[in-house]
Formats: C-alpha cells, sequence, structure tokens
C-alpha cells in the first residue's frame, strides 16, 4: 500500500487518480473502489500534513547542510536563501498529493477498514452506475 501511495494511487485499489480530481482538488471517495478520502475521522487532514512537515523539514536539512558544507569558509548566504527557499516552496507543491496517499495508506494499514466501511464504498459505487 505505502509503494502504491508513494506513486500518488489509492492505496487501496491502486487506481492511478485516487480520489484525486486535479493536481490540488479533492473528491470525496476514489472512483474505482469508493474508499472515502476522510474515513469519516476528525483530523485526516493533519496526518497527511504533518507527512508534508516531516519531508520538507527534512529535506531542507540536509539541502542546507550539503550547500553549506560545499561553500565555507565563504557561505553566499542570501544566494542561499533564495535558492533553499524557492526549492522549498516547489517540494512542497511536488509532494502535497503523495502525503495525502501516504497517510491514506498508513491510517489503512493501522485500521483496515470494516464491513461497514466496506459496504457503504460498494453502495456508493453502484450509485454511481447507471
Amino acid at each position: 500500500m505505502i509503494f502504491r501511495s508513494l506513486l500518488r494511487r489509492c492505496p487501496r485499489c491502486g487506481d492511478r487518480h485516487a480520489w484525486f480530481q486535479t493536481w490540488f482538488k479533492q473528491g470525496d471517495r476514489c472512483l474505482a473502489c469508493g474508499l472515502q478520502r476522510t474515513r469519516n475521522t476528525e483530523g485526516q487532514e493533519l496526518g497527511s500534513m504533518t507527512i508534508a512537515l516531516v519531508v520538507n523539514i527534512c529535506w531542507l536539512v540536509a539541502a542546507s547542510g550539503i550547500a553549506i558544507g560545499l561553500t565555507v569558509p565563504d557561505v553566499p548566504v542570501l544566494t542561499l536563501f533564495v535558492v533553499l527557499a524557492t526549492a522549498e516552496v516547489l517540494v512542497a507543491v511536488l509532494t502535497w498529493p503523495i502525503t495525502h496517499t501516504v497517510w491514506m495508506a498508513i491510517d489503512l494499514r493501522v485500521r483496515p477498514m470494516g464491513f461497514a466501511e466496506i459496504d457503504e464504498a460498494a453502495a456508493w459505487l453502484n450509485s454511481l452506475a447507471p
């Protein structure tokens, strides 16, 4: 499930769109398996935001350390700040949907879908059929 989610796919069924309609717009359910994005829990977005924060801070610390290590003793502070700030924004934008699918994979691993949730997903999928 984690590998599928790293590819921005639904962690349950592997559908390539998961619940994303565009890069930033999310639907309520996966169109292939009916998995609900929030799974009726409070704080679902907090998990994906935490993953995004950890990824971005680790990347920034590593990139800063490498850049400073390569430019010591004359560290170009302003240039380094501008380059790293720009790269940080790009990394945050590029990893945003992936953090949502990774968190869903973790959530599914910790709290597998129950029978009621599976039945609800199947009923939702049946309601889409003409």
